[in-house]
């Protein structure tokens, strides 16, 4: 769930560049995304050309811009796909049939709980900006992607989680250094629970569940600074109040405020191959045998 998202990064840098760093800073930006996305380092704003999916997969571990709470007024990059800290090899973080390759997402509602989570959930919340993210409608033992998207055309500001991540790679003996994220998801409102309904979810007593999308009210109180430093003991009851706070922030966003539509495969299938990442891939597709009262 919520493993398919839609952004640009020369948009995400954009943000950034008008959040006030200095040429500098966004200099280095752009290095970083280039080393995490495997292009050539060329530091130059103006002839930069970032990569743009207007879809892709979690699991392809794609970098984002985020803005992380510690120091919310300049921006940093993550690669999609958290890493816990107990993991000190390459294999662990990428190899498909390991735990921590399938860290996308975090639960919103228990992050400040689970030992994978809870230092990021402290002191390393974050701010992504996409532009649409995807779920699957399950009906009658196939799966029918839909893209959600904001009504009025404006960026999803998503609630995430961030840590500086170190291992190190079995072959060459290199010691890696990234920021790692997973972005939060909430209960689902109405309309997401009729078209995210994936079965196994709600027998592993999930529920329906959706990204956590904020306004940008909420998105200032979400990157306030945790109220112990890190290392410190600090007031139980003052951390435990400011915890609930932030999870009070992550619910689910209004149905009324999001649109969506089908869209074509997102993955190969028998004839019908995948477009890839193209803009085709947003645009909205029929599918003749799904029942589409199920999600109106």
């Amino acid at each position: 769930m919520c493993y398919d998202k839609e952004y640009q990064l020369q948009q995400q840098l954009k943000r950034a560049t008008h959040g006030g760093m200095t040429p500098s800073a966004i200099q280095e930006l752009i290095k970083e995304i280039q080393r995490l996305s495997g292009q050539p380092i060329n530091s130059s704003i103006d002839e930069v050309e970032l990569p743009g999916y207007y879809h892709v997969n979690g699991f392809s571990h794609p970098p984002m811009i985020v803005y992380p709470s510690l120091s919310p007024q300049r921006a940093a990059v993550a690669e999609w796909g958290f890493v816990p800290n107990w993991v000190k090899k390459k294999q662990q973080a990428y190899d498909p049939n390991s735990p921590y390759n399938n860290l996308l997402n975090a639960q919103a509602q228990t992050m400040f709980d689970k030992p994978a989570f809870r230092k990021a959930a402290r002191y390393g919340r974050c701010l992504v900006q996409i532009d649409a993210y995807y779920e699957s409608h399950h009906y009658k033992g196939k799966t029918y992607p839909f893209r959600i998207f904001k009504k009025d055309g404006s960026p999803m500001l998503i609630a995430a989680i961030c840590r500086k991540a170190r291992w190190v790679d079995e072959e060459t003996g290199e010691e890696i250094v990234k920021n790692v994220l997973a972005t939060l998801t909430c209960t689902a409102n109405e309309q997401l629970a009729k078209i995210h309904n994936n079965p196994s979810m709600l027998q592993r007593g999930n529920g329906h569940r959706m990204l956590v999308i904020l306004d940008e009210e909420q998105a200032h109180e979400y990157l306030k600074a945790y109220p112990s430093p890190p290392g410190q003991a600090g007031d139980s009851q003052m951390e435990k109040k400011f915890e609930e706070d932030i999870k009070k922030l992550c619910t689910s966003y209004p149905s009324d405020l999001l649109t969506f539509h089908s869209v074509r495969n997102l993955r190969d299938r028998k004839n019908l191959p995948y477009l890839g990442n193209v803009p085709e891939i947003r645009e909205a597709y029929t599918w003749p045998d799904l029942d589409y009262s199920r999600v109106s």
